[in-house]
């Protein structure tokens, strides 16, 4: 019983973890944030802030883990000081509506996690749509 015990809060432990991220890319540039989970090995949340040339700001991101790959969906939003960095320029607003469609890719590292993003972008204020990507690695269990 005791070893049941203890593997069942070894998994939970894993599940329950946070993660710090940091990231190149859309919206801001450069982002710092944090993850953590919602729904352990199936749902996580994340909330960041970043900095970049045009633009600072925040923003949160629903991820939803698709099972038994390393790929992961989303959807959030951020806002901003000036306007996100998303192709094309035309358009661009300080808040927006994104989708998130990333991956983790597999690289040997303990305790580190390097993932690629590919962000649709909806500004509702000037009504316009834009796509950004995000190259970002993530610390944590």
């Amino acid at each position: 019983m005791p070893r049941v015990l203890a593997a069942l809060l070894l998994v939970l432990a894993f599940g329950l973890a946070q993660r710090a991220d940091l990231s190149v890319g859309s919206p801001f540039g450069v982002q710092a944030g944090v993850r953590f989970p919602l729904l352990p090995l199936l749902l996580d949340g994340r909330a960041y802030g970043g900095v970049g040339l045009e633009a600072r700001g925040g923003g949160v991101d629903l991820l939803l883990k698709v099972p038994l790959t390393d790929l992961y969906v989303g959807l959030g939003g951020f806002y901003g000081t000036g306007p996100g960095l998303t192709y094309p320029q035309e358009g661009r607003g300080q808040w927006g509506v994104r989708a998130v469609l990333g991956t983790w890719l597999n690289l040997p590292l303990p305790l580190l996690g390097v993932y690629l993003e590919l962000q649709p972008v909806y500004y509702p204020g000037p009504g316009a749509f834009g796509v950004g990507g995000a190259l970002g690695v993530s610390v944590g269990l």
